[in-house]
């Protein structure tokens, strides 16, 4: 039978566990909310939207794109947000505008499927096309891990299994009838939790350093190196998508790195391309 001591003991490592996992959860980090126009001060996000809804069923599309940015640049967006920018491009014909918001749009699950109808029909429409190499299965994974559950997410996880693992590892010294099962079973969780906060690691490092881009302009080269005078990779038209490195971007002040979907590497002026 377990003492009165050591169920105190045992109950005492239990809640530290649990305030490490709750200190976790609780995390959160607010984004500095930019500063509206002055005439739309005292609105509301939604009562801005409303507003640019309105001037895109007048037809007025470049009042209402004035709209949606100010909404963009207080840190408020949402998938019908980018969804509307979207569709709002697409009515001016700046498809690669276009292509960037319904990219934004469909990280949302509300607004996924539309999104993902109005990128098919940007596919369709846009005038180049990019080779394109196949995705390997571990960038498919990597890919879901990062857009479909996060490192916050994954950091989480990996922390509960931990400290489970942990938890079971020290109730061998409390509970002799299943000493064995807990041993194994919380060196297996640890093993585990360890794991997965490697994992977290590398998602976390990967997001940081890359994302996507979006060609916006019409054509650019692609450059070998952050000069227009250096020699040309290859050419950039609308609509294109790139991996932008933005740990070796940051070391010029108007070039992006890039990694075209055709596996080439060259630089890019920033000013061609909208990074998600």
């Amino acid at each position: 039978m377990i003492g009165h001591k050591n169920i105190n003991i045992f109950a005492l490592l239990v809640s530290l566990l649990l305030l490490t996992i709750s200190s976790a959860i609780t995390q959160s980090v607010n984004a500095q909310s930019s500063q509206l126009p002055d005439s739309l001060k005292g609105l509301t996000p939604q009562a801005i939207f409303d507003k640019a809804n309105l001037q895109n069923e007048k037809k007025h599309y470049k009042s209402a794109l004035g709209l949606y940015h100010a909404i963009e640049h207080t840190n408020t967006g949402s998938g019908a947000l980018f969804l509307n920018m979207g569709l709002t491009y697409l009515n001016t014909d700046s498809l690669g505008k276009a292509k960037y918001y319904f990219l934004r749009a469909s990280k949302y699950p509300e607004t996924r499927k539309q999104a993902q109808q109005g990128l098919n029909y940007l596919s369709n429409h846009l005038s180049h096309k990019s080779a394109e190499l196949p995705e390997l299965p571990w960038d498919r994974a990597l890919n879901w891990l990062q857009n479909d559950i996060g490192a916050h997410t994954l950091l989480i996880i990996s922390l509960l299994i931990l400290n489970a693992g942990i938890l079971l590892i020290v109730g061998v010294w409390f509970i002799e009838k299943y000493k064995k099962t807990l041993r194994y079973s919380g060196i297996i969780l640890t093993l585990l939790g360890i794991l997965f906060l490697l994992t977290t690691g590398f998602v976390d490092y990967h997001t940081r350093r890359y994302s996507q881009g979006v060609m916006i302009m019409k054509e650019a080269n692609v450059n070998e190196k952050p000069n227009k005078n250096a020699g040309v990779v290859s050419i950039a038209y609308e609509g294109y998508t790139f991996t932008v490195d933005k740990e070796k971007s940051a070391r010029r002040d108007n070039w992006y790195y890039i990694r075209m979907s055709n596996g080439l590497y060259g630089w890019i002026p920033k000013k061609d391309i909208k990074v998600l």
